[in-house]
């Protein structure tokens, strides 16, 4: 009977702390994705939907009519383009300049790596403001404002891409990397070859933040990008929301619906990767 009794007791707590579990993953859920819904649903709503109170959050009338006010009000196609040139640009040279180093660090030997590799993470703590003037400076010195080199170069490699990597390339059996030299592969072939096909869950996952981090950039755009026919979607929304004043809350929420949109597409596409290679690069520290 008390046998029974204590299994009817591990049952219980273990169904309360999964409706716990439930409750709050629910309700983090909402804090996150409220705020999105919420702008996708007042983007097809009508002006009076908008103004109305107590607010409602599904439309009554849906409309794309706030998504049409949005489009012919700027120039979207250009900066659209803009963007998605300098995020693939900086996303692809930043994973290939960072699996580099991080496969030095990882996979040869040579006097103080890891001494030197605790330097480059620490590079992660010093917040990019710092040195926003000196790089301005030099950047101006070199004729290079108000074009996109200073954003390619400035982003060209990240501490925490790096560390990834390594963690990464850690975890790959070492009977690979001793076959090959076997073989008689140079190490460009064993990164080419070995290294980089295996680690296509931690080059998909770092896509995604790249790509995501660059595409959201607004920062270093609005400081080097002065010329509008470069400015990026960012720019182009700020741009948006402060000389349209005049325009109802619903053309905003439907430029930014679709100013979203892109990051989004690419999420799905890298998604079933993402969580496979945040696990596998912790593997092996």
């Amino acid at each position: 009977m008390s046998t029974t009794q204590s299994h009817l007791d591990a049952k219980l707590k273990r169904t309360v702390f999964f409706i716990l579990w439930l409750v709050a993953c629910l309700t983090i859920s909402a804090v996150y994705i409220g705020p999105v819904l919420w702008m996708l649903l007042t983007a097809f709503k009508p002006l009076p939907e908008i103004r109305a109170w107590p607010p409602q959050l599904l439309p009554q009338n849906w409309t794309i009519e706030n998504f049409e006010r949005a489009w012919v009000a700027m120039y979207w196609p250009r900066l659209f383009l803009n963007s998605a040139f300098l995020a693939t640009t900086i996303t692809v040279l930043n994973l290939t300049v960072s699996s580099l180093a991080a496969f030095a660090f990882a996979c040869l030997r040579f006097p103080y790596k890891n001494i030197v590799f605790m330097l480059v993470l620490a590079t992660m703590i010093v917040p990019e403001q710092v040195d926003l003037i000196p790089r301005f400076l030099m950047m101006n010195q070199w004729g290079l404002v108000n074009t996109y080199v200073p954003l390619i170069l400035l982003a060209a490699v990240h501490a925490f891409n790096i560390f990834l990597y390594r963690q990464f390339f850690q975890s790959l059996p070492q009977e690979y990397f001793d076959a090959a030299r076997v073989d008689g592969a140079s190490l460009f072939r064993i990164y080419r070859s070995i290294v980089m096909p295996l680690a296509w869950p931690a080059t998909a996952t770092l896509f995604i933040f790249s790509f995501l981090a660059h595409w959201n950039a607004f920062l270093y755009p609005l400081i080097y990008l002065h010329n509008q026919d470069l400015w990026t979607v960012q720019l182009g929304l700020a741009f948006f929301s402060y000389t349209q004043a005049g325009i109802p809350i619903g053309p905003m929420m439907a430029a930014s619906a679709f100013v979203a949109l892109p990051p989004v597409i690419v999420y799905i596409i890298f998604q079933r990767y993402f969580m496979r290679g945040v696990v596998m690069s912790g593997v092996k520290g």
